[in-house]
């Protein structure tokens, strides 16, 4: 799966990594079914928030990959709001952690 994705050109670097950690996921975490996309998105967001939130690029990546799901009716405003909120609270703690 790793080189069927790095083979892909048109795909930005940052782009290929986030598929690289969603895809590592979902396979972890067994998700098989297309109910099961709202809860591996927040789960996904609070195992991986810190490493979002510290690269800008991952960061909006992951966000418009969420809006591409969201897109396909895989996932709800709420749950996308619900994921930006946990992405939010890790860049609180971040910039936290920086002053002290």
């Amino acid at each position: 799966m790793l080189q069927m994705l790095d083979d892909f050109v048109d795909v930005s670097k940052d782009e290929k990594q986030l598929m690289h950690l969603w895809n590592s996921f979902v396979r972890k975490q067994r998700v098989l079914a297309d109910g099961h996309v709202p809860w591996a998105c927040e789960a996904f967001s609070k195992l991986h928030g810190r490493e979002l939130v510290l690269s800008p690029a991952l960061f909006w990546c992951w966000r418009l990959f969420m809006i591409k799901l969201w897109n396909h009716g895989l996932l709800d405003g709420c749950t996308m709001n619900n994921c930006n909120m946990i992405l939010e609270k890790c860049r609180d703690e971040e910039s936290d952690t920086g002053k002290s």
